[in-house]
């Protein structure tokens, strides 16, 4: 009898299958575990400490706004017309 010099196709499709599996389960384990780290830092944050870029308690009257983003070049002609 002869033995086929290529390889099975349906031993091939089967390992396959069992690595397609295999890769499956490590990629839930891996999707649980960023679940469990992603819970675990939520609980740690304290819900009182302020958070970056919190706008509602700023101490300038800015509203958010840079006041010295916008150098206006006719301010600056109608101060000096007002000082001649």
């Amino acid at each position: 009898m002869q033995q086929p010099t290529g390889t099975d196709p349906e031993r091939d499709l089967e390992r396959s299958g069992d690595e397609l599996e295999e890769r499956l389960e490590n990629l839930d384990e891996s999707i649980d575990e960023a679940r469990q780290q992603a819970q675990a830092r939520s609980e740690d944050e304290d819900p009182s400490e302020d958070t970056a870029g919190d706008e509602e308690e700023t101490d300038d009257d800015s509203d958010g706004e840079d006041p010295g983003a916008f150098d206006d070049p006719e301010s600056v002609e109608d101060d000096e017309e007002e000082d001649a």
